[in-house]
Order: structure tokens, then C-alpha cells, then sequence
């Protein structure tokens, strides 16, 4: 169907500001292409000389829409992967710093933080604030002037990490030596941090030198 000049430069104001239907708008530009008038009206219009109105490919702006739409997804997803590796990365480091801390033992300061007592006929050891990894003890026994005496040496072992993770106010108990081992027969415990080898094959002026090294921490 043929249309007027006039009915088609009535459409082009509304052609030009992309708010007639698309019905309108093919009916405008299959007159543009066949009318030199109301091309030049169409190009003094929108002052762009001969300018002859580009068709806009609907087919063509959606799959550029589509292709954004992957391309933000892909950015998306890989922001994803990021954070989780990142997060993975951290977790395995934190466990890694843990195993380390916890594979270093040390022995625990003396600072009024470890008490020993009998209870209920056994020697026990009393630590505060940490918790003891190891505790490594020594029973020695030693002549002097023909009286036996039975001195009990030990040593607590603790980790960096239980140091770190440990409450100040939490306290952690182990048995020295028990009831039926002999208990009663000690003389003295003390808290000794330096080397023990041999300990046993000293004398007893030899002991009374790591004696003066070490807390008294219970006696008879």
C-alpha cells in the first residue's frame, strides 16, 4: 500500500525520536527508500546530510546482549574460583602453621604456674594455664651417710600451639607416680628443666648440684 508524502512526513518526527511502532516505522523506511523528497526532508531533519537511516538488526543486538551476558557470567564464575581458592589457600595455611606450632615442644618456664601435692596417696603434678604435651620424669634414688633418699626429677613439654590456644585460667593435671608405685617412699619432687642424662649413676653430692638447678615443688 501506497502511502502520501504528507502521511509520511507527519511519521517522521515520531520515526526520528524512536517512539512510533514498528508497524510505522516500516512503513517509513520502505517510503525513504523509494521517495528522494522525503529523503532529503528526512535528512534536513536529523542534519546529516544524504544520511539514509541504518535498520537496526534486531537479531544482531541480541546475540551481542547474549554475548555481554556469557561474557559477565564467565567473569563472574572466575571471580568465584578466585575467592574459593583463596579461601582454600588460607584454610590449608592455617592448618599448616597449626601442625607446625603443635610438632615444636618445649619445656614449660617455671613462673608459679606448676604445683605438685598427694592425692589420695599418688604424687600429682598441677600446671596451669597450658597443656602439658609430655611430661618426662626421673626417680632417683641415693645413699648418703646409709639413708636412702628418693628424689623424683621431672619436666613438663608443651607445644607453641597449645601456648597460643590455651587459656590463661584452664589447669591440667598428670600422675608423677602413683599409690601402688611407691609414692609414699619419696622424699622429694622437684621441677628440673637442664639436662638429665646419667642423672641416675650420680653420687649424691653430684644430685645436690641439679638439686640447687631445680623448684622444690613437694616434700616429706
Amino acid at each position: 500500500m501506497k502511502y502520501s508524502c504528507n502521511i509520511i512526513k507527519d511519521l517522521l518526527p515520531l520515526y526520528v525520536d524512536n517512539v512510533c511502532s514498528a508497524e510505522s516505522r516500516e512503513i517509513t523506511e520502505q517510503h525513504l527508500a523509494e521517495c528522494p523528497d522525503c529523503r532529503s526532508y528526512y535528512s534536513a531533519m536529523t542534519e546529516n546530510g544524504d544520511t539514509f537511516p541504518v535498520l537496526v538488526d534486531q537479531n544482531m543486538e541480541q546475540k551481542k546482549a547474549q554475548s555481554f551476558l556469557a561474557v559477565k557470567r564467565k567473569f563472574r564464575s572466575r571471580q568465584l574460583l578466585a575467592a574459593v581458592v583463596s579461601a582454600l589457600a588460607l584454610i590449608a595455611a592455617f592448618f599448616l602453621a597449626a601442625i607446625l606450632l603443635s610438632s615444636y615442644k618445649k619445656a614449660v618456664v617455671f613462673d608459679d604456674n606448676i604445683s605438685v601435692s598427694m592425692v589420695d596417696g599418688s604424687l600429682v603434678e598441677r600446671l596451669k594455664g597450658s597443656a602439658d604435651v609430655m611430661v618426662s620424669i626421673k626417680r632417683i634414688e641415693a645413699e648418703n651417710n646409709g639413708k636412702e633418699y628418693v628424689y623424683l626429677f621431672f619436666c613438663i613439654y608443651d607445644t607453641k600451639w597449645n601456648e597460643l590456644v590455651t587459656r590463661k585460667n584452664v589447669f591440667t593435671e598428670k600422675v608423677l607416680c602413683p599409690k601402688d608405685r611407691g609414692a609414699d617412699t619419696v622424699d622429694a619432687v622437684y621441677y628440673f628443666t637442664g639436662d638429665t642424662t646419667g642423672m641416675e649413676n650420680m653420687s649424691y653430692d653430684e644430685l645436690q648440684e641439679l638439686i640447687s638447678q631445680s623448684v622444690l615443688l613437694w616434700s616429706r
